[in-house]
């Protein structure tokens, strides 16, 4: 009898270890993931296009026209300073930030970001839910940079769509999260307040 409860003891810490080691495994998976993105894009920036070979940069899942779309987040309230990948799927999110209507365009009408919360750390979104009106927000392209004040924090449904439309006359931006347990989004809108050529 004692045989047996011993086996069983064994048995399920052998399974917390399992389920405890599921988040920081993958977390290490999407590190290599995003600091490929980042070398590629580093060789992008510095390089003449006609000499990169992005075949060599292990674990890049990123053809070099996914690579040429890509902006960058900054809001430096919470120190974030983050990838914003053209397309909204299930392996983008895992990397990094992602747009989530096609072809938006910065600086008009309602540029929609979206991302995980992430389990530790500062990746992500994780911190977005203290973002504070009045906070500056900025989009990077490769030629300009788009300057967004905060207007509103509010938590919503998963089905409140509506605030992923464009409202007349107004250049805004949107970044979306999920709250801590998963069942509601939070939702930070900032509105355009200047432009700034690279």
């Amino acid at each position: 009898m004692k045989t047996i409860k011993s086996i069983f003891g064994l048995l399920f810490l052998l399974t917390g270890l399992t389920f405890l080691s599921i988040p920081p495994y993958y977390e290490w998976q999407q590190g290599k993931e995003l600091r490929a993105l980042e070398k590629a894009l580093n060789l992008l920036t510095e390089e003449s296009t006609d000499d990169i070979d992005l075949s060599e940069i292990e674990n890049l899942s990123f053809s070099e026209e996914q690579l040429k779309k890509v902006l960058e987040l900054e809001i430096p309230s919470i120190d974030l300073k983050q990838k914003v990948l053209a397309e909204t799927t299930e392996e983008n999110l895992k990397v990094a930030l992602t747009q989530l209507k096609k072809n938006q365009i910065p600086g008009k009408g309602n540029f929609v970001i979206v991302g995980h919360r992430g389990y530790r750390g500062d990746r992500h979104f994780r911190h977005l839910p203290s973002v504070a009106a009045g906070e500056k927000v900025y989009l990077h392209t490769k030629k300009q940079t788009y300057v967004y004040e905060v207007t509103d924090l509010e938590v919503i449904k998963p089905t409140d769509v509506e605030i992923l439309n464009d409202t007349e006359n107004k250049n805004e931006i949107t970044m979306i999260t999920c709250t801590v347990t998963g069942l509601e989004r939070v939702a930070v809108k900032g509105e355009l307040i200047k432009m700034i050529a690279k």
